[in-house]
């Protein structure tokens, strides 16, 4: 019995690295893909504060476009792919 309680703690921790380590590889490339942009590392964050305009030399397009890829990148870390 402890045994399997020992292997569902450690499939518990993988499934965490696994998740943690998309997470990360997710903002990789929306950092890569937005290098100009200070993102952090609270994607939601950056959707609840976003100040439209606040960005230099952009307009109404470019803002929801970077919003959408926000978006679009925490959804893929929700989903989990």
């Amino acid at each position: 019995m402890r045994q399997r309680a020992e292997e569902k703690r450690q499939g518990y921790e993988a499934e965490e690295f696994a998740a943690t380590d998309f997470a990360a590889r997710v903002r990789a490339e929306l950092t890569e893909e937005l290098p100009e942009e200070d993102l952090g590392e609270d994607l939601a964050d950056i959707l609840a504060n976003y100040e439209r305009g606040s960005r230099p030399g952009t307009d109404e397009d470019e803002d929801e476009e970077f919003l959408e890829t926000v978006r679009e990148a925490l959804e893929r870390i929700e989903r989990g792919y």
